[in-house]
């Protein structure tokens, strides 16, 4: 069986070296499945193909972060303004706080319009 370059066990050294990344970068990438990695002995190996695959995952994923979309109002421009809105409130309220209440004297609460003695 004829060993391919693609199909030629790489270390994660190796494989690091060629795309220049770092070996907990591949690690990482192993970790979220994008990467196939495989242990023989003591040392991590990967193929080129699957440092490929990876690349192509990554890009995928970029794609798809890059293009969202809303598909409701609660995410959007009405959002920042509600919560603009709740902000200038409490504003509002602290300041009032801060002036303080009005002063109530027994006058202005007697419920009959008597005065208190």
């Amino acid at each position: 069986m004829a060993d391919t370059l693609s199909d030629r066990p790489l270390t994660l050294a190796e494989a690091a070296e060629l795309y220049r990344l770092k070996i907990s970068t591949l690690r990482a990438e192993a970790a979220r499945g994008r990467l196939d990695v495989f242990r023989i002995g003591r040392r991590d190996y990967t193929t080129l193909e699957s440092l490929k695959g990876m690349v192509l995952r990554c890009q995928e994923d970029a794609r798809r972060r890059a293009s969202t979309s809303t598909q409701n109002e609660s995410n959007g421009s009405s959002e920042t303004t509600r919560a603009s809105s709740a902000q200038a409130a409490l504003n509002q309220t602290a300041e009032a706080l801060k002036r303080g209440l009005p002063h109530i004297s027994a006058r202005n609460t007697s419920r009959s319009g008597r005065r208190a003695h």
